[in-house]
């Protein structure tokens, strides 16, 4: 198994996608591209097919998909805001690829089970992992990633939202030579491959947590029998100086418990969610999800140190358990990270870097990250989502053990 990973910045498309092609074809040394993923910026005034077909001339991968994005990752770069096109390429042996497209039409009419094997052509049984783009106005993405749940029990799905654009019809989603400005693309992987996930969406539990007693859909009344905006502000006001400060920053989340069962909560226990209004009338809270009367709920606070912090922690616990480090990573990365985070540009891409060695890396900045967090797979915010391959398998030279044969 191998990755590799190019990326350029040059004004004109064209030239960006041959150095980004000259780049992985270097290092695959005359093995074949198995997987093709690009990922782009709108900000190129280019005809897409035309791109299209010169990547599949110069690569000849076997299946190509992407998507645009506001911010372009590859090598140890985050490029946001520019003309920048990266490229991953990975020659997969004994790895099967299925890659599938549908269309909003296609999801207005979908269900859960047969409809998706019979689109994707893998059994559930064959254990597939998923890498998933699509485009945040038509693919009805929490729709999208609840049937594939129902269908792909505890089967990871690493991927995000495209971004850069302001409407429907903005963004791009790219599979083989095909330009799709609506819908999702994807890629199901079966046999001797596996995909380690690491989600950090970097928040910090503040106040205790308390249980949602009133609710309605998207609207939270009380918490523990009080109105739930008297909560927060009580919590609001126990909080140091400088957490009073990143508070009124707007970097106040809700948490919402994964397992109830728990006897305690810390990081990473909770479904990190945005505020999205208040109601003073009512005391409410409105949040960017469906609450339930009886789930446990907990405010949380974002910042760039919890953020690093929690990456490496998450990193180092991939990482110890496995024979081999990882051939390749995909990084989804919220556009709220990055620049808007840290102050400085490639922060997540150095971090992960350093962690996991000089591992080839691509993604982008998306609109909403998909990726697994106790066995289920959701549509987060304002968070890293990586895939981390490996073999399933890893042979005898793969283990620098000397020759499989």
């Amino acid at each position: 198994m191998r990755f590799t990973s190019g990326i350029s910045d040059a004004i004109n498309a064209p030239e960006a996608a041959d150095a980004a092609c000259q780049q992985v074809l270097k290092q695959l040394a005359g093995a074949p591209c198995d997987l093709a993923l690009l990922f782009t910026s709108t900000i190129y005034r280019t005809t897409w097919p035309d791109l299209l077909t010169q990547i599949d001339r110069e690569l000849k991968p076997k299946v190509l998909i992407g998507c645009s994005g506001s911010g372009i990752i590859g090598g140890g770069q985050e490029l946001e805001w520019v003309p920048a096109i990266s490229l991953v390429a990975a020659q997969l042996p004994d790895v099967r690829l299925h890659p599938f497209a549908v269309t909003p039409a296609e999801l207005d009419h979908s269900s859960s089970g047969g409809f998706w094997i019979d689109k994707i052509g893998a059994s559930p049984e064959s254990r597939p992992v998923f890498v998933l783009v699509a485009d945040p106005f038509t693919a009805h993405p929490m729709k999208l990633i609840s049937e594939l749940n129902a269908t792909y029990r505890t089967r990871p799905i690493i991927g995000g939202l495209a971004s850069g654009g302001n409407e429907p019809g903005e963004h791009l989603i790219f599979m083989g030579t095909d330009v799709y400005r609506e819908g999702a693309v994807g890629v199901a992987m079966t046999g001797n491959i596996t995909m380690d996930t690491v989600i950090s969406q970097g928040c910090r539990p503040i106040g205790r947590p308390y249980v949602v007693t009133k609710a309605e859909e998207h609207l939270i009344i009380e918490l523990g029998g009080r109105q739930a905006l008297a909560v927060l502000h009580e919590v609001l006001s126990s909080l140091s100086l400088e957490d009073r400060e990143l508070a009124q920053r707007g970097s106040v989340f809700v948490g919402l418990a994964i397992n109830e069962m728990r006897q305690a909560f810390g990081s990473g226990d909770f479904l990190i969610r945005n505020i999205v209004g208040l109601d003073p009338e009512q005391g409410a809270i409105a949040v960017a999800d469906q609450v339930e009367v009886g789930q446990t709920l907990q405010f949380q606070l974002r910042d760039p140190a919890t953020s690093r912090q929690e990456l490496r922690r998450l990193l180092q616990a991939a990482g110890p358990t496995q024979p081999m480090p990882p051939a390749g990573c995909l990084l989804f990365n919220c556009t709220g990270r990055g620049k808007s985070l840290y102050g400085t540009a490639h922060q997540d891409v150095k971090l992960i870097q350093m962690v996991s060695g000089k591992v080839p890396i691509g993604g982008f900045f998306c609109n909403g990250e998909i990726g697994p967090v106790g066995g289920t797979n959701f549509l987060h915010g304002y968070t890293a989502s990586l895939g981390l391959f490996r073999p399933r398998t890893p042979t005898r030279s793969e283990l620098g053990v000397g020759s499989s044969e």
